[in-house]
């Protein structure tokens, strides 16, 4: 394959990313990820990676409240809440030649995606036509799953009373490092209000409790890469001569994953003396957007010999930059949500789950005064 001259494409993406999602952000793993030219390197991380996002925005979307009745003015809460979502077994899987990639072809049509088993992921050929025959240039195999169907996401926040039945909702986790190579933080603010009030049939009703609510959530995160054009040559793809002299030209590598989330419900709940029962309707939405930053070694042709190589110009610098929707393709869902509470004294115990694309069980507990 060094005389084909008519190869003039470069071989761009080709190579090992590691997509390393830290513990501590809720998803223990590491995803590995190979491309051939852009548009094919974005498919199949988005193809990869979008349970994971899904599962995080909804977890974002949930654990705003335990009870339709809002605080009475300076009233407060402080509640530590787990959610955990459920990613169905559909989205466990993607079908890598549903994906429409540009000169790759797989015998296998399942591979697991970040939230699928751990077992090995579906090969991909890359194939150029020379003369009107095929050749296979180079062959790999996409990630495993990490083996996790649920991605928990434990968050801290506080609720105040305010006055004429309406409540903020505060919720918060400062930048974090998590090693040497990793950062996370997140923030949320969010608002309910008694509609009780104005229905006067209700008002007279003192158990039962009705209100509206919405809630933001903004998490950020930054990972240190380092894919390095060893990588290449480990798998015989390159030979050492063909490397030009990089120094620390691929140092800078990261992925930066972004994730908002919007929930808004309507509430209802029976408050008795030490238990409460509660259940609400509403929508989830959610955006994501995954960036890698930075220069990342990519395979060329050398076009007087047809060699592989790795020079700077075959270098590419932030080369994914998307935004990653749900997998039905829609930013937003309906959710439906029963639970029940417990409080004694100051003291308060919730559970509850939550029934959507991507359902969730949520844990909670808390001191609660007024």
């Amino acid at each position: 394959m060094k005389n084909t001259p008519r190869i003039k494409v470069w071989l761009i993406a080709m190579g090992f990313i590691f997509l390393i999602i830290p513990a501590k952000a809720q998803l223990d793993g590491l995803g590995k990820m190979m491309g051939y030219q852009t548009e094919n390197a974005q498919k199949l991380f988005k193809a990869y990676i979008r349970p994971y996002t899904n599962a995080l925005g909804t977890d974002l979307s949930n654990g705003w409240y335990n009870t339709a009745k809002p605080h009475k003015t300076l009233g407060f809460d402080v509640t530590f809440t787990l959610n955990t979502t459920f990613v169905p077994d559909v989205d466990k899987t993607f079908d890598p030649n549903a994906l429409d990639l540009v000169g790759i072809e797989s015998p296998d049509n399942s591979s697991p995606t970040a939230m699928g088993d751990n077992s090995s992921g579906a090969t991909l050929n890359y194939v150029q036509n020379i003369d009107g025959q095929d050749y296979t240039l180079a062959s790999f195999d996409l990630p495993k799953g990490t083996g996790i169907g649920f991605a928990p996401a434990p968050m801290l926040q506080v609720g105040v009373g305010l006055v004429k039945g309406t409540e903020v909702v505060g919720r918060y986790i400062p930048d974090m490092k998590l090693g040497s190579q990793a950062e996370i933080g997140l923030w949320g603010v969010g608002i309910k209000h008694s509609i009780k009030q104005w229905i006067p049939a209700l008002n007279k009703l003192p158990i039962l409790h009705l209100s509206l609510m919405g809630g933001y959530t903004q998490l950020s995160s930054q990972t240190g890469l380092s894919f390095m054009p060893q990588a290449y040559i480990d798998a015989g793809l390159v030979n050492t001569s063909n490397v030009w002299d990089y120094g620390n030209y691929y140092d800078n590598q990261a992925m930066d994953l972004d994730v908002s989330s919007f929930s808004g419900n309507l509430i209802v709940s029976a408050n008795l003396p030490v238990v409460t029962f509660y259940g609400g309707v509403g929508i989830n939405n959610t955006k994501t957007t995954l960036e890698l930053a930075g220069n990342y070694p990519l395979l060329g042709v050398n076009e007087s010999n047809g060699e592989t190589q790795i020079t700077q110009e075959s270098s590419a610098a932030d080369p994914i930059d998307m935004e990653i929707e749900h997998q039905g393709g829609s930013r937003t869902d309906p959710r439906y949500n029963i639970g029940m509470r417990f409080k004694f004294a100051v003291i308060t115990l919730h559970f509850d789950y939550t029934y959507s694309n991507y359902s969730v069980a949520t844990a909670g507990l808390g001191l609660s005064f007024r």
